[in-house]
């Protein structure tokens, strides 16, 4: 939403409407992601009272993770049909699924929209955006918790291939970092037993092929 370009507004609209969809049909997301956060909350408080533990910083975390539990629970089990409320998305919504169907000749409105400042259709989006907050910030909080509780570590996959024991570690979501220039495709895979992580290139017919050479890659196994 920071971007003032017309183009990443229009592709802003576009990621609503999958949002729309996706909250709209699925009310279990609201359950789980209140699951995930109780859950978080609960690992969170035993750490209060150990030694060690930054108590402030500590503090801090639960009170968002608190604040954005109670904001999940009182918004609506299926957030997506505000969306029909607003009747220029609305109108932009049934046009989009139609090839060249948001063109300026069906759709003046969106290009009259378009030619308006870049902070007022900033303005527009924040307003439009604000019904999904709640399930937004709980979801990204509660990602943000997971993604940084581990550390990486420096490892070699040798000829693109790199397999590692996790010694019963079960990990909620598994990371990689590697070199963004080498234009490398990266599968993982994993069970109690293996973490596997196969990296390829791409040819220029853009198709996947295998590795000769090592690749140094980070890997955080991230267990909260």
């Amino acid at each position: 939403m920071e971007e003032t370009s017309e183009h990443a507004h229009l592709e802003w609209l576009r990621v609503q409407f999958e949002l729309y969809d996706l909250l709209s049909t699925r009310s279990d997301i609201k359950h789980e992601l209140l699951q995930e956060l109780e859950r978080q909350r609960q690992q969170l408080a035993r750490f209060q009272g150990e030694p060690g533990v930054a108590l402030e910083k500590l503090e801090e975390v639960l009170s968002q993770v608190n604040h954005l539990h109670e904001r999940l629970a009182d918004a609506p089990t299926r957030m997506g049909p505000h969306l029909a409320e607003i009747d220029f998305l609305t109108a932009l919504k049934g046009r989009s699924s139609i090839p060249a169907g948001a063109c300026p000749f069906d759709m003046p409105v969106l290009y009259a929209w378009l030619l308006r400042a870049p902070e007022q259709r900033q303005a527009n989006m924040h307003e439009w955006l604000d019904h999904l907050r709640p399930i937004l910030s709980a979801a990204r909080l509660s990602l943000r918790l997971i993604r940084e509780v581990a550390d990486p570590t420096s490892q070699i996959a040798e000829e693109g291939r790199f397999e590692m024991n996790p010694n019963g570690r079960q990990a909620r979501l598994i990371r990689v970092w590697v070199e963004r220039d080498r234009e490398l495709i990266c599968d993982m895979s994993a069970n109690k037993f293996t973490v596997a992580v196969r990296f390829r290139t791409i040819n220029q017919l853009l198709q996947p092929e295998t590795l000769s050479e090592p690749v140094p890659f980070q890997i955080a196994l991230c267990e909260f």
